[in-house]
């Protein structure tokens, strides 16, 4: 909270406010819709991509089920701090569905764990890609290291997670030497989530690829969604240059220090927007859209949650 106080107070007191209206006002709204359009098709992939590994796990969640917690849980996330909110209501819709608590939480780190891959490197290869014709000598070439090292490393942790190496099942292996199984309350909690996990990774081949793929997929679509904002608003920002920036912005929206990324987000953008000569009320409009983008899938998630309360209530 007072890091979102913080932050807020500092962009707002930097920033023209005006201006900020301005370029809100004069924003594209085939743009922002075609954002908005992105955000839906993300949730959509990532529904599908869940649904794969909870079918690995033997959950019985649907994909529609799958699917409404995307939105509700876009919801939930405005009210708790960095992912712990979002992160709380898919736990519970999860059970709702009939997940046991462990499956339930082996499901959110297995895919906590893809999405930190994916974002992160893919991250590298975009700043490689954003950087490498501008630049010469030594950051030529290390820029061309990144556009390498960057598919390289997710290709890397995806086999480590689903290849022969199988490093889930090898920790569940280590955890049953320890024999948490015949522990306390808690131990035997770690026990059933490692074990879990361990079977949410053993995947067909054909099913990794499609988990790889859909995560890559997920990441693209939302630095599409980062882009037809900034393109609503005016912004010359290439792809691959707006695709680093959101790495670096996913990875603090993530850390319990703001309520939906607020404060961190706009700080964020102001600040990197910057160095390619974008004036920080554009900055400021961008990022509110995106926040705008949020709240629109979040209004989704309230209308189903009401849905579902009314429904339960019955005539």
């Amino acid at each position: 909270m007072l890091v979102t106080l913080a932050a807020l107070t500092y962009v707002v007191h930097g920033v023209p406010l005006g201006q900020v209206k301005s370029a809100i006002a004069a924003a594209s709204v085939p743009h922002f819709l075609l954002g908005c359009g992105a955000q839906l098709l993300l949730r959509a992939v990532n529904a599908l991509r869940i649904r794969i590994i909870a079918s690995a796990q033997g959950a019985p969640l649907s994909y529609r089920a799958i699917l409404a917690t995307m939105f509700t849980t876009a919801f939930y996330g405005l009210m708790l701090p960095g992912g712990v909110g979002a992160g709380a209501a898919t736990f519970m819709k999860y059970l709702g569905h009939g997940a046991t608590p462990a499956a339930a939480l082996a499901s959110m780190i297995v895919n906590r764990l893809l999405d930190v891959a994916a974002t992160v490197t893919l991250g590298l290869a975009f700043w490689g890609l954003a950087n490498y014709a501008p630049a010469t000598g030594g950051a030529k070439d290390f820029a061309v290291l990144l556009l390498v090292v960057g598919p390289l490393m997710f290709l890397g942790t995806h086999l480590l997670l689903f290849g022969r190496l199988r490093v889930l099942r090898r920790i569940r292996t280590v955890s049953q030497r320890f024999g948490l199984e015949h522990r306390g309350l808690v131990a035997r909690g770690i026990g059933r989530v490692i074990d879990q996990c361990a079977t949410a990774g053993n995947l067909s081949t054909a099913d990794a690829v499609s988990v790889g793929t859909l995560s890559l997929l997920k990441v693209v679509l939302a630095v599409a969604t980062a882009y037809t904002f900034a393109a609503a608003c005016g912004l010359q920002l290439s792809f691959a240059t707006i695709g680093w920036m959101h790495a670096i912005v996913a990875v603090l929206v993530l850390l319990p220090i703001s309520f939906a990324g607020l404060g961190v987000r706009e700080g964020t953008l102001v600040l990197l927007s910057a160095r390619y000569g974008v004036a920080a009320p554009l900055a400021l409009a961008w990022s509110l859209l995106l926040f705008v983008g949020l709240l629109f899938v979040a209004a989704i998630g309230a209308c189903i949650e009401a849905w579902n309360f009314l429904r339960r209530r019955g005539p």
